[in-house]
């Protein structure tokens, strides 16, 4: 039987700053949108000098910000939920995070409804190593998320799946390595059919090089990505995030290095945009960045 394993009322954490969160109301946990500059998000609240936070995702209808924090090595997920009256909850870990201590959890992802909760976990897996991130999801209800379970073999094969991203039609994004991505990690999309995700295509050379690629965000509508590569030669540093945009053929375009405004020479990677199109999120180095998403109208042809 299903059991809760997150519920609502859990005690906040408190290695937090104690900030007023009372006082947080308003999309994005009350913070102003920021201009084309990237900028620190919910700096001392959310980014804080002593913690390494990476991801930051918000539920479909913006009710629910979810980010995660390094504790004791380990990623582990954080989430905050608005009140009916607007003001935001001082973020506390997801139960899932705190079921397996020893385990991380990372890359959340909502799907379009927001009934499903997708992420990966080194949590045990019969027949995997415990080494592995593999790709779960948990139920999503009004008191919190059921037990998680795992994607099934045809997504979750020998190596690390990472970064799982949903689109509309339901469809699965993630990076692998995998049998046609040679000795370095490849993306790939699962076309979700019938309630199941089919066999997962490699995007091909426009996305994928002989370098590492991953933590691949989609437009709900497939019209544009934004993932990481490491190792090119135009690489300011760890690594960097490119986008690219579909062609009327439905082919996708020669992905496009995004420049000393988005890259630095630090690692730049977890590129998400918030569900009403006005936000780009990414991570830099330890620290969760946001930008205005008209950023991205800036590369297209």
């Amino acid at each position: 039987m299903r059991v809760l394993i997150l519920v609502l009322m859990l005690g906040s954490s408190n290695i937090f700053a104690q900030a007023e969160w009372s006082s947080l109301s308003g999309p994005y946990l009350g913070q102003k949108l920021p201009g084309l500059e990237p900028e620190v998000f919910a700096p001392d609240l959310v980014s804080t000098s002593d913690s390494r936070e990476l991801n930051s995702v918000f539920s479909p209808n913006g009710k629910i910000f979810m980010f995660s924090r390094v504790i004791d090595g380990q990623f582990k997920m954080f989430y905050s939920t608005v009140s009916d009256d607007g003001v935001w909850s001082r973020p506390r870990m997801a139960a899932p995070s705190r079921t397996y201590p020893g385990h991380s959890e990372v890359d959340m992802v909502f799907s379009p409804s927001g009934d499903w909760l997708y992420f990966i976990s080194t949590r045990p897996l019969p027949g995997y190593s415990l080494e592995r991130h593999n790709i779960w999801k948990s139920q999503v209800t009004r008191y919190g998320l059921l037990t998680p379970e795992p994607l099934g073999p045809e997504i979750n094969g020998p190596d690390h799946e990472l970064y799982p991203w949903i689109v509309a039609d339901g469809s699965l994004y993630f990076s692998s390595t995998r049998a046609d991505s040679g000795d370095d990690r490849d993306s790939y999309r699962a076309q979700y059919r019938d309630g199941t995700f089919e066999t997962p295509e490699n995007l091909g050379p426009a996305i994928n090089t002989e370098n590492d690629e991953g933590d691949i965000f989609v437009s709900p509508d497939e019209s544009f990505l934004i993932h990481v590569s490491s190792g090119r030669d135009d690489n300011l540093g760890e690594g960097d995030l490119y986008i690219s945009f579909r062609g009327a053929d439905g082919a996708w375009g020669k992905d496009i290095h995004m420049g000393d405004v988005i890259n630095s020479a630090e690692m730049d990677y977890c590129p998400v945009v918030s569900p009403d199109g006005k936000a780009f999120f990414f991570t830099r180095g330890d620290d969760i960045m946001w930008v205005d998403a008209k950023i991205i109208d800036t590369f297209r042809k």
